[in-house]
């Protein structure tokens, strides 16, 4: 009876010790922001963590056209939601007439649109971690696939290989992640009624 006992406190402690170390690995792994970064520093520092270049969008999210097109067209898609997820940091600018903004965002933002010579709106910089140019676009017609194609060539055309698709055998990419955290409280809060 002792030595059962024994054997089960051990294999408790066991699965406890194995449980909190994967706890201080999963603290120390560094965590992409899902969505939007609206910090370019903290999208510096991302881009050079995670070796994935910068998509820098230049808006008027309130008043430009076009740039509402290409977010309704291709920003807003699950498709370049999955390219973004696995190959870009998403950094935007944005130059709003109505909507409210920090001094320090509208003073970053400005320093930005000059330093890169933004002169319309949609402006798309793909930069990389030191905030250098990799490619420049705009809007673009075709969707989501064509563009997501586009940004691709740029990339290639920059030296910048981003893979599209998990290779077999391969961790869960940053988007099935994603999916999976979704997953995950959708069913808990299904839970909880």
């Amino acid at each position: 009876m002792k030595t059962t006992l024994l054997m089960m406190c051990a294999a408790v402690m066991v699965a406890v010790c194995a449980q909190a170390q994967s706890g201080t690995q999963a603290e120390k792994e560094p965590k992409k922001t899902k969505g939007w970064v609206t910090d370019f520093e903290q999208a510096k520092k991302e881009s050079a963590t995670f070796k994935q270049p910068i998509f820098a969008f230049f808006t008027g999210s309130d008043w430009c056209g076009w740039c509402v097109r290409l977010k309704n067209e291709v920003l807003d898609t699950k498709e370049f939601e999955k390219f973004a997820a696995d190959s870009l940091i998403l950094f935007e600018a944005d130059f709003p007439q109505a909507k409210k903004q920090s001094e320090k965002v509208i003073k970053q933002n400005s320093e930005l649109a000059n330093k890169y010579g933004v002169r319309s709106f949609p402006t798309v910089f793909l930069l990389n971690a030191e905030g250098k140019q990799l490619g420049k676009t705009g809007y673009r017609e075709g969707g989501a696939e064509a563009y997501v194609n586009h940004l691709q060539k740029l990339l290639d055309d920059a030296g910048v290989k981003v893979e599209k698709t998990p290779v077999a055998g391969k961790a869960p990419s940053a988007y099935e992640k994603m999916k999976a955290e979704k997953a995950a409280k959708a069913a808990k809060a299904a839970e909880k009624k």
